[in-house]
């Protein structure tokens, strides 16, 4: 008897949900890369700026995800059998989402001697997010041989 291994193929709701939620993840952290780049902590209160932006961001996410489920039956029935794009996107996003939240420690008013030591946390703990995703939803597992 063969064991045949059957991979789940996933929908277009469910990476959809999963890029835009780990998008909204980060965007508080990406907008703050952008706000260091331009130096707008001589304007405005660093800790102001951010819960003002934080709370944005929660209010963006509640409008995307009532957007995302009112498309919830549109999209269940679109299947692709690789998200490749899709992931190459997160990589992109975490990538920045991690200077994000060095500049996020430095507004916060943490000391900056230990800002290699917290951005090893987030590093480690973003990657093995990563990967697990990759591996399961995307179908994209650069970890293993072929």
């Amino acid at each position: 008897m063969i064991s045949e291994k059957r991979v789940k193929i996933y929908s277009q709701f469910e990476i959809a949900s999963i890029l835009f939620y780990f998008s909204m993840a980060l965007l508080l952290p990406n907008i703050l890369v952008i706000t260091y780049i331009f130096d707008i902590a001589r304007v405005v209160d660093e800790v102001k700026f951010t819960l003002w932006v934080f709370v944005g961001v929660l209010g963006l996410t509640l409008i995307g995800g009532i957007l995302l489920l009112f498309q919830k039956d549109r999209l269940k029935r679109r299947v692709k059998p690789a998200y490749r794009s899709e992931f190459i996107y997160l990589l992109f996003i975490s990538a920045f989402g991690l200077l994000g939240f060095a500049v996020l420690y430095d507004y916060l008013g943490g000391n900056r001697q230990y800002i290699a030591n917290v951005l090893t946390i987030i590093l480690a703990l973003l990657v093995f997010v990563l990967i697990m995703l990759g591996r399961k939803y995307f179908k994209f597992d650069y970890m293993r041989k072929k």
